[in-house]
């Protein structure tokens, strides 16, 4: 089951390809390992995925601090 209250993080990259890609990423971060097939996939720039890779550098905290908590 799945938490529908929880929000739903707002991205502003001005570009769909990007909040796409964002939003898969904050799903699967293991996927990154493959960023070429997800430009692919996302029909994505690479200043898209520079973008969205800053964003979720400042928006999520490291895997370590995550464990921590």
């Amino acid at each position: 089951m799945t938490d529908t209250s929880s929000p739903q993080p707002s991205f502003a990259f001005g570009s769909d390809a990007a909040d796409h890609l964002a939003q898969h990423l904050l799903h699967y971060p293991a996927d990154l390992i493959d960023a070429r097939r997800l430009m692919r996939r996302f029909q994505a720039s690479t200043a898209d995925v520079q973008q969205v890779l800053r964003w979720l550098e400042q928006n999520n905290p490291p895997a370590e601090e995550t464990q921590r908590r």
